[in-house]
């Protein structure tokens, strides 16, 4: 059914201009067969007596056909069309025109694609139990952020559905926190089907489905409906932005989406538009009469030979001042009365980075704070891109790379819109300044610009993400007044700012270089380890490099002996408290500092640095005798003000000043299990990530060869931070992941129990943490991640020599493969079939232990 737009797109459009040659088609006549379609070429040909009409009939059939290689690809450029290859470029145009299809590119070629949504920009309520809900909020009966408090069963169901429509609709941010200013607006408006009627009449889905209906006015009200299905199955997808939407929800959704249309009186009785919404060919008109592109590409052009004449008075200011800002207020989604567009070449001097701004004004108007729209210019005139940036004057670091951040998880995963750190602007200062405040950017080449029309989407959909960040994060506003006259003064910026693919690709690189080979996969496994707690054991034979790899590692982010931010400390066998770590007060009442005392002063000192101690050989002495207290302090880590804070390690009367642990503060310890060592009690276990290094490649003989040196990156702090504390901060963001990895552990700890080793809440938490930054970072698959996850969390702990611990291995061994453990699984276990391959494989070894020695457990001794 969906079809049918498709094909009454012909009977509402007359001129469809192709995307590239800007080349009129004109849609003269729709019959029962196709569309007939008049050309100046056609008609020139027509004249000469060489054609017996002045258009040509292009059947629906064909453009059908058209329609399926499109949908299958989503994303495609002329080339990809083979069933209508000749007229690919008038096929192209014409989807353009439809409400949720937009213009893009692909390696500077001209595309099209389908506009995608989520299932949480359509209503998951009835209208009526959403306005009710409203209310309730207004008349204090529910708080939105403490609703699992309040209701339980179906009724906490209902709400709970309500509140998310309340987030729809920009009453509830992503926090469940509520917008006061709009409450109050809903609260004293008298009209409130009407006051809802304006939110989500231009809003992403909704709009679409009015323009779409308003296509299919002619058909019955059973036709409009399944064709909104078929459009939601096609182009939105689940919460997580994974799957399209099934049939179920789409039917839901839709038939919600349509009430709400209804009850707030945009379409009728009959489910058509209540005003003419088709308004494609009104805007497309006038985004191909803008011209964008044009000037921007004169500034390409003309600013370097400009600068080589004088400043004062030279007409490329008021150009780039007047003219370019003059034309993006007159494209058709800017609002002089939201944005002030401004522009700039410099004060006084040309400036090294020209800059068009486009700023909301509840947000900013000036370019030294806030964030807002820019194209930046290269200083080499070779690019421009299309940013979300942030003002740098009066922004802190910390705060820059947070809205950084958020900014970058609020862009949808299927946006074209970049959210990496390759922008390159220049070398100068100021060129490194606006690279690092850019959030998000479309990068546009001066010898490749796309056409016009992709210049304008794109800045649209720029608008789009602006907009919808503002609504999700209510920012500061800033006075006028206090703008005026202010000298732009931009903070200098030490610390590489990377994601961390790019981060963990730099230590693999640093370490590779110093002659020592380990598989990417540790880095990431160490980099997630260290994220998800800052505490990290690494285990294995002697030998293995397991001190280098933490050397290595630090160093790689510029952390180093010699600048205090990596400190070694050898573990001693008498130690039998923390006095050795931390330090004592002697005779005469002295306090005598402790190494890992120092390190904490440090690390206090710049909190915008990592600083990591190595304990090595930690097990030659008991670790719970000598390291208690800082495991007891690590486990009351909690948020204060925004910040990481932990209990008392040393008191002020101790230390002469109260000593905390520091959030930016790594522990890492390497063990050797061995008859000179002591085991882990299992409250160390549980406080730490325990990573396996006995991989030995005598053959890799790489450090022999000439390899290229990599310098060390100054990383700050904020790369390496937890986010998550407590299991609540990530079920506000990622709910399905904590579902996922819960169920898996259910599974598992149904055969613990056999030896009272189930686990607990704690490392059900940090094993979330885990998955997500892995999510986050696009590190590993779910299985893999978690598959280290139950290696190093699970399975340390398990020991014993009874036919209990046999059966729990098998078990595990089941869960882990989906195969019975066999006595010769060893020479015939199938890495690539197995769930938890790495896990299973320690499994199997495990066993063989246990039926050689007849005790067992995790470590090689």
């Amino acid at each position: 059914m969906i079809e049918k737009i498709v094909n009454e797109l012909g009977n509402r459009v007359k001129f469809i201009k192709t995307l590239n040659s800007q080349k009129i088609n004109q849609i003269t006549a729709v019959d029962s067969i196709g569309v007939h379609v008049e050309t100046e070429s056609s008609r020139e040909k027509y004249k000469r007596g060489e054609r017996p009409s002045s258009s040509e009939e292009i059947s629906h059939n064909f453009i059908f056909q058209g329609w399926e290689e499109f949908i299958s690809k989503r994303i495609v450029t002329a080339k990809d069309f083979i069933k209508v290859r000749g007229r690919s470029s008038f096929i192209m145009s014409y989807f353009a025109e439809l409400p949720f299809v937009e213009v893009s590119s692909i390696e500077n070629k001209t595309a099209i694609k389908l506009k995608e949504y989520k299932t949480d920009d359509l209503p998951s309520e009835q209208y009526h139990k959403v306005k009710t809900f409203l209310d309730e909020v207004v008349d204090g009966k529910y708080d939105p952020k403490t609703l699992s408090n309040q209701v339980d069963g179906n009724l906490y169901r209902i709400k709970t559905r309500g509140r998310q429509d309340a987030r729809l609709l920009g009453f509830v941010n992503e926090f469940n926190e509520i917008n006061k200013s709009q409450f109050e607006d809903y609260k004293d408006v008298e009209d409130k089907d009407d006051f809802i009627k304006r939110i989500i009449i231009n809003q992403g889905y909704f709009r679409v489905a009015l323009i779409c209906l308003d296509l299919l006015r002619n058909l019955p009200q059973r036709d409009k409906k399944i064709a909104l299905e078929e459009l939601g199955m096609l182009i939105v997808r689940n919460s997580r932005g994974e799957n399209l939407m099934v049939e179920s929800v789409a039917k839901e959704r839709t038939h919600n989406l349509l009430m709400w249309l209804q009850s707030t009186n945009l379409i009728d009785n009959n489910w058509n538009p209540t005003e003419n919404y088709f308004d494609t060919l009104q805007n497309k008109e006038q985004v191909m009469s803008s011209h964008l592109r044009e000037k921007l590409i004169k500034i390409m052009n003309q600013y370097l030979p400009s600068k080589r004449e004088p400043f004062g008075g030279h007409q490329l200011g008021p150009f780039v001042r007047n003219e370019v800002t003059a034309e993006i207020n007159n494209l058709p989604f800017i609002d002089p009365s939201e944005y002030m567009v401004t522009g700039s070449v410099g004060q006084g001097n040309w400036a090294s980075v020209p800059w068009i701004a486009i700023m909301n004004r509840k947000i900013t108007v000036s370019t030294q704070r806030g964030y807002y729209i820019v194209y930046l210019f290269s200083e080499d005139m070779q690019n421009v891109y299309l940013t979300l940036a942030q003002g740098v004057t009066e922004t802190s670091k910390e705060e820059m790379l947070r809205i950084k951040s958020q900014i970058r998880e609020s862009i949808s995963s299927s946006s074209k819109v970049k959210i990496d750190d390759h922008i390159r602007l220049g070398e100068s200062k100021k060129a490194r300044d606006y690279a690092l405040s850019t959030a998000a950017y479309i990068h546009y080449a001066a010898d490749h610009m796309p056409v016009e029309t992709v210049i304008v989407n794109d800045l649209q959909e720029m608008i789009h993400i602006y907009e919808n960040y503002i609504s999700m994060n209510e920012g500061v506003g800033y006075d006028n007044e206090q703008l005026q006259g202010e000298k732009q003064v931009v903070k200098e910026n030490p610390n590489t700012y990377l994601p961390s693919k790019d981060i963990i690709n730099h230590i693999y690189s640093y370490i590779k270089s110093k002659g020592f080979y380990y598989p990417k996969e540790e880095v990431i496994n160490l980099f997630l380890s260290l994220r998800t707690k800052p505490f990290v054991i690494l285990s294995g034979i002697s030998g293995t490099g397991k001190t280098k790899m933490v050397q290595w590692f630090a160093e790689s982010l510029g952390a180093t002996e010699k600048n205090g931010q990596f400190t070694l400390i050898p573990v001693r066998p008498d130690w039998s408290d923390g006095s050795d770590l931390l330090g004592y007060v002697d005779i005469k009442g002295d306090f005598k500092e402790g190494p890992l005392t120092r390190a904490i002063r440090a690390a206090e000192e710049h909190p915008e640095l990592p600083y990591f101690v190595l304990l090595d050989e930690m097990n030659l002495a008991r670790v719970e005798y000598y390291f208690s207290d800082i495991l007891s302090v690590m486990e009351s880590r909690r948020w204060e003000d925004g910040k990481v804070v932990s209990s008392t390690l040393l008191s002020e009367e101790v230390a002469k000043a109260e000593v905390t642990l520091p959030n930016n503060l790594y522990v890492i310890g390497t063990v050797n299990m061995d008859e000179t060592t002591h085991p882990f009690s299992k409250k160390v276990l549980d406080r730490a990530n325990t990573i396996e290094f006995n991989r030995v490649e005598l053959d890799n003989l790489s450090f022999l060869h000439d390899l290229d040196d990599v310098d060390p990156l100054v990383i700050g702090q904020s790369q390496l931070a937890s986010r998550y504390l407590h299991l609540k901060d990530l079920y506000k963001v990622d709910t399905e992941i904590i579902e996922k990895a819960t169920s898996e552990l259910v599974r598992i700890n149904k055969s613990l129990q056999l030896i009272n080793a189930h686990i607990g809440y704690r490392v059900r938490d940090e094993i979330c943490f885990y998955l997500a930054y892995n999510k986050d970072g696009d590190l590993m698959t779910f299985e893999e991640a978690f598959d280290h996850c139950i290696l190093q969390k699970i399975l340390p702990r398990l020991s014993g020599s009874d036919s209990r611990i046999d059966q729990l291995l098998r078990e595990l061994y089941l869960l882990f493969t989906n195969t019975e453990f066999q006595e010769d699984e060893e020479s015939q276990f199938d890495e690539q079939s197995a769930i938890y391959p790495k896990s299973a494989r320690k499994v199997i070894e495990m066993l063989r232990r246990l039926q050689a020695d007849g005790f067992t457990s995790f470590w090689i001794s």
